[in-house]
């Protein structure tokens, strides 16, 4: 009986702590999002995980905020209103167009890690 008690316990538990990672990255992903719509560069780059890898440069925060426009032009918000990322194995994906934007925790918490090839 304790066995079964305590397989339970732990199978709840897991249940808590993906529900709770899930509840993270959906409060991060309504700050992302609005920060994509109003063009905020500054809190963009506080939920980047700097130096950010783009296009084999490692862009520190000014390169990052210089880049926005290319790395997360205005249209993606039209896109990202209507995405549901996708979890996969701790980190998330937003599909949009010919791109992955990943989202990754670093640190304990959610980040904008990396850009892909959505082929």
């Amino acid at each position: 009986m304790r066995i079964l008690l305590s397989l339970l316990l732990v199978s709840f538990l897991g249940l808590i702590q993906t529900a709770s990672a899930g509840d993270e990255f959906s409060a991060f992903w309504v700050q992302f999002k609005a920060a994509v719509k109003k063009r905020d560069k500054n809190a963009l780059a506080s939920m980047t995980k700097l130096p950010f890898l783009y296009n084999s440069k490692n862009l520190q925060k000014t390169q990052f905020i210089s880049k926005i426009d290319e790395i997360l032009p205005a249209k993606l918000a039209n896109c990202f209103a209507k995405e549901k990322p996708v979890a996969d194995a701790g980190s998330y994906s937003a599909f949009c167009g010919e791109q992955i934007y990943v989202f990754s925790k670093v640190n304990g918490k959610y980040m904008f890690t990396d850009i892909g090839v959505n082929d």
